[in-house]
C-alpha cells in the first residue's frame, strides 16, 4: 500500500535543504530500511546542474531516478518561456549525469483552468517522462480532468498545502479531485501537508493538514464500494488509528472492508506524494503500531 509512496523533496520547504544534504540524504534511504518507502528524488528544473555536480561526487552509486519541477509560470508567454528553459535545462542534466541519473517524471503547473488545451498540447515534447500537470484548485477542477483523462498519456497533480493556511484545500476538495481521478483511472500524485498518516493541526499555519493514510482508505474504499464524496470526506477526518486495521488480505474502516486488488488498484492510480520529510511520516507509523504490520504483511 505505501511501497515507494513518497517522491522525497528534500531541497523544497519547509526543509529547504541544499542539494548535498538532500542527495547524502535520499542515497542513505535508497540504501537503508526506508527504501521500500520512497521513490524519485525531486529537483527544480533550476537546480538540474547542482544535482549533475553532486551526483558525479557519487559514481559508485547506481542511477537516481529524478523528477523535475518546471518553472512557475502566470501567464502564456511566461508559460512558454518556462517549457523553454526546463526542456534546456532537463537536456543539458541528462548530458552531464551519464549513467547517474534518469528523468523519470516532469511536473508542471499550469497558470489556469480556461486554456488547458493550450498548455498540455506544448508539454508533447516531454512525454518521454511521466508529464504531470499540477492543476490550481478551482470550481473548474472537474472539467480540466475530464481533459487530461480523456488525453490519455498525461497525469494529474494537486497541493495539498504549503506555507500558509490558504495552501490546504479543504477535504470537500481533495475527496473531488481524487474520486474524479480513480474514476478516469487518471494517474495523478499530491504534493505538500502529507507528512502526516492522519490529519493533524499544523502549527505555523493553523490548518488542518489531511493524512495520506485516509486519501489512500478512502480510495479503496471507493473502489470496493463506491463511497458517496460525502463518506469519502468521512474518511479523510478521521483522526483515531483504531479505526483502521490492516491484514494480509486487505484493511478494514468501521465495517467495510477493501481487499488487496483494490489495494494495488488504488496504487495504480495513486502514485506518489511529494515530501520533504521521509522520518516523519514512517515515525507516525510506527507510533501507531501500523509500521511493524506494514513491513510483515508486504502492504
Amino acid at each position: 500500500m505505501l511501497s515507494g509512496i513518497v517522491d522525497y523533496a528534500g531541497l523544497f520547504p519547509p526543509a529547504k535543504l541544499n542539494v548535498t544534504d538532500s542527495v547524502e540524504n535520499y542515497l542513505r534511504y535508497f540504501h537503508g530500511p526506508e527504501k521500500w518507502f520512497v521513490g524519485r528524488f525531486v529537483c527544480s528544473s533550476g537546480k538540474l546542474p547542482e544535482l549533475a555536480r553532486e551526483l558525479a561526487e557519487h559514481p559508485e552509486e547506481p542511477f537516481i531516478p529524478v523528477s523535475v519541477i518546471g518553472q512557475a509560470s502566470t501567464d502564456r508567454k511566461s508559460w512558454e518561456h518556462a517549457l523553454t528553459h526546463d526542456s534546456a535545462a532537463m537536456n543539458k542534466f541528462m548530458v552531464d549525469v551519464e549513467n547517474h541519473a534518469e528523468i523519470e517524471g516532469f511536473e508542471i503547473r499550469v497558470p489556469d483552468h480556461e486554456h488547458l488545451a493550450s498548455y498540455v498540447a506544448d508539454l508533447h515534447g516531454f512525454n518521454e517522462a511521466d508529464v504531470f500537470v499540477e492543476l490550481p484548485w478551482s470550481p473548474e477542477m472537474d472539467d480540466s480532468l475530464t481533459l487530461l483523462a480523456e488525453l490519455e498519456w498525461l497525469s494529474a497533480k494537486a497541493r495539498t498545502g504549503g506555507l500558509e493556511a490558504s495552501a490546504f484545500p479543504s477535504a470537500e476538495q481533495v475527496v473531488g479531485f481524487v474520486q474524479q481521478c480513480s474514476h478516469f483511472d487518471l494517474r495523478f500524485k499530491l504534493t505538500a501537508g502529507l507528512h502526516h498518516p492522519l490529519p493533524v493541526r499544523e502549527k505555523e499555519t493553523g490548518a488542518e493538514m489531511h493524512g495520506f493514510l485516509n486519501i489512500l482508505v478512502a480510495l479503496a474504499l471507493l473502489n470496493g464500494h463506491e463511497l458517496s464524496r460525502r463518506e469519502m470526506e468521512d474518511v479523510l477526518l478521521e483522526r483515531d488509528a483504531q479505526a483502521f486495521s490492516f491484514t494480509d488480505e486487505g484493511l478494514a474502516y468501521k465495517g467495510m472492508t477493501a481487499s488487496m486488488d483494490d489495494i494495488e488498484t488504488v496504487r495504480d492510480v495513486f502514485v506518489s506524494y511529494g515530501s520533504c520529510s521521509v522520518e516523519e511520516p514512517l515515525e507516525d507509523l510506527k507510533a501507531m503500531g501500523l509500521l511493524g504490520q506494514a513491513l510483515g504483511s508486504g502492504l
